[in-house]
């Protein structure tokens, strides 16, 4: 450790390997004292001499441990303030990272994967023995039902903490990055719609036992693009969405260092560190450290479901129920939901891993790995667009006991490097395009833990996987559209499958609708008809079936149900028809009976781009329900624009005469 050059993978490892040994942070500072780099800055520059003399030990062990990964450069000329902004970053990565060696141990796992360093163990990949819920057999609506009993032990975990770079969401305004939880989808931020989600459950959960329940939300923020001021700022804006306060905590997950291919740091100015989340693997540790296991088995939740933001489409239907009910009731540990993966695509896979040890364990392999594990990412049938795994959907169901135990074997499951060629600051207030990556670790693989002898048939006894149809359980937005490349995981893409499977719900329902379009089609015209929902309408498909029956959608039309308490049948809209309820208690109702609605509806060509539903409506019927209020209307053609606000506790009755009374002021207008 007596040379000058900076080290390499051996002697990172050897370093790291001494340190575990080392408990005492004196002891750890005083054997950097004898790296070379160490000890010739310390003697050539007064500036560090001067900060490190009124620095705590941990942070002296930081500053050091940074030094001898000679990274920096011409640290000779830093001054104390350019220590002091290293030593914000560099102490709280050295604390976390303390279980893998602190700051050295950081950049010895970037080195060990960069390296690409073979696992010796002998492992065979098969596809796992599923829970199957793609029919509503009498077993899945079995598993429904424990799924919404479910709810009264469950929690809920948010990781938001992404830099979701590939969507490039920019405040319109200021031009200000912002993170994915403020992409406006359909009208609402993202994370208004897994909380909109969360309230349809609940509802379910009132109609069978008479008791509102206010699951306990964590959600895992980071700072990147002041991601974390961003997220409580959205919740505060929406009067935390109905919600008390204090039953939504956050976390803030650290950034790490990006590097290049050679594990080198990325450096964006003088002693500024390109810096990025390390990955949503650090939920599980941070929800320790910060008590949030503690706090959620307090208010009586052993469970929780784990979701990721942008992917609205795990909400539908009966999936998250039958999911959660299935790991409730058999007390499984860890679960996947998991569906049909598309051959090629950026997702990781389910596997069933059988070790030579005689272990099995059901986990996730992620896409940038396959080659790593030797895994061919082949067709199930030949021809076929689908891959024999099936797709990890980064939807979970765990444990909290288990996963809080788990992290004490592993706090870092799934470290990885996924280099990927990107747009990065410059000193120069430019951008340059370098492959960038950083340590990251994947909340899917702490599942690796939770390994079982072999058995026959193959399959794990604690630890589950769902299989559901794709179209209701994963369709993302991770990246933006650019015209000319592909769709996959674009907004543009998510609405259209979204706007695909209400279809089709809609025509269960006994509604005529106009041809589909194919997506080229949509994103230049619009959409051929449009129907959005709010999940208070059901979750439950059979539920909204009940509630919508007959009708029609002409060419162009759209329908909005923001509502829950609706009775439709035999409606036909030419043009727009919206109606709402206020969020969160839904408490209004409408009621249509052979009704029809003409109006200009949307402009589609000036209403682009569609997913965001800003859309530009030449005319509409808007009825608002506030509160108790209640709309009905029977027998009646509604023409025109209108809009109609029913406050709680009125009753609205809208007669034939109306009609007949428009019909009149038509006919005046037309011949005076």
């Amino acid at each position: 450790m007596a040379n000058c050059k900076a080290m390499d993978y051996s002697q990172l490892e050897e370093v790291r390997s001494i340190f575990a040994q080392i408990a005492n942070v004196e002891e750890r500072i005083a054997f950097l004292d004898k790296i070379a780099l160490v000890k010739n800055l310390q003697e050539r520059s007064e500036s560090l001499r001067r900060f490190l003399s009124g620095c705590s030990l941990e942070g002296q062990c930081a500053i050091k441990q940074f030094i001898a990964l000679d990274q920096g450069r011409q640290l000779q000329s830093a001054s104390e303030e350019h220590w002091a902004s290293l030593y914000d970053i560099l102490v709280p990565l050295d604390q976390f990272y303390r279980p893998l060696g602190g700051v050295i141990g950081y950049q010895a796992e970037v080195m060990r994967l960069i390296a690409c360093e073979p696992s010796r163990e002998l492992v065979c990949y098969h596809s796992p023995a599923f829970e199957e819920i793609s029919d509503p057999t009498p077993q899945v609506l079995q598993a429904i039902e424990w799924g919404i009993e479910a709810l009264a032990f469950t929690a809920e975990i948010y990781p938001l903490g992404g830099a979701a770079d590939r969507l490039h969401l920019v405040d319109e305004s200021s031009g200000v990055e912002l993170p994915a939880a403020k992409l406006g989808f359909c009208g609402r931020s993202m994370l208004e719609l897994l909380i909109r989600d969360l309230r349809a459950r609940e509802k379910l959960y009132f109609e069978r036992f008479g008791i509102w329940l206010t699951t306990p939300i964590a959600i895992m923020t980071s700072q990147e693009k002041s991601n974390h001021d961003h997220v409580v700022q959205l919740c505060e804006e929406n009067n935390w969405f109905g919600r008390p306060k204090e039953s939504i905590r956050f976390f803030t997950q650290p950034l790490v260092p990006a590097v290049d291919e050679n594990g080198q740091w990325h450096w964006v100015g003088p002693f500024k560190p390109l810096l990025k989340p390390g990955g949503h693997g650090a939920i599980w540790k941070l929800a320790k450290d910060e008590g949030i296991f503690a706090w959620l088995q307090t208010l009586g939740r052993t469970k929780a479901l784990v979701r990721q933001i942008n992917n609205p489409a795990a909400g539908i239907d009966y999936g998250l129920l039958a999911f959660c009910g299935i790991g409730w009731k058999k007390d499984m540990t860890f679960g996947f939901a998991s569906c049909p993966r598309l051959l090629e695509s950026a997702e990781g896979m389910n596997v069933l891993a059988e070790k030579a040890d005689g272990e099995i364990v059901l986990t996730n392999v992620e896409y940038c790995d396959f080659t790593k594990f030797g895994i061919e990412d082949k067709p199930l049938v030949d021809g076929q667009p689908y891959s024999r795994f099936s797709s990890n959907t980064n939807i979970l169901f765990v444990d909290l006991q288990a996963v809080s135990a788990a992290v004490e074997q592993t706090p870092f499951p799934g470290l990885l490097i996924n280099l990927k060629p990107s747009q990065i600051p410059c000193p120069q207030n430019g951008r340059r395009e370098a492959k960038v990556g950083r340590l990251e670790s994947t909340m899917q693989n702490l599942a690796d833990v939770f390994s079982e002898p072999k058995r026959q048939p193959l399959r794990t006894e604690k630890t589950f996987a769902t299989y559901n149809q794709r179209s209701k359980t994963i369709s993302v937005a991770k990246k933006a559209y650019i015209p000319g490349k592909s769709l996959l995981e674009t907004p543009e893409q998510c609405f259209y499958e979204m706007l695909l499977e209400n279809r089709d719900l809609l025509q269960s329902c006994g509604f005529d609708l106009p041809p589909i379009e194919a997506i080229e089609e949509h994103l230049q015209f619009g959409p051929s008809s449009l129907f959005c929902y709010d999940r208070s309408l059901g979750p439950l498909y059979a539920d909204i079936r009940r509630k919508l029956k007959l009708g029609r959608l002409s060419f162009g039309s759209e329908l909005v149900i923001d509502a829950a308490d609706v009775q439709i049948c035999d409606l036909i809209v030419e043009g727009s028809l919206r109606i709402v309820s206020d969020f969160p208690h839904m408490q209004g109702k409408c009621r249509l009976r052979n009704v029809k609605v003409v109006n200009r509806g949307v402009d589609w060509q000036n209403s682009s781009p569609f997913w965001k539903m800003n859309l530009c409506r030449r005319e509409s019927v808007l009825i608002e329900l506030r509160g108790s209020g209640e709309f009905i209307a029977e027998d009646i053609v509604i023409e025109g624009a209108h809009h109609w606000v029913i406050e709680d506790g009125q009753r609205f009755v809208l007669e034939p005469r109306f009609s007949q009374a428009k019909q009149f002021c038509n006919w005046l207008k037309r011949f005076g």
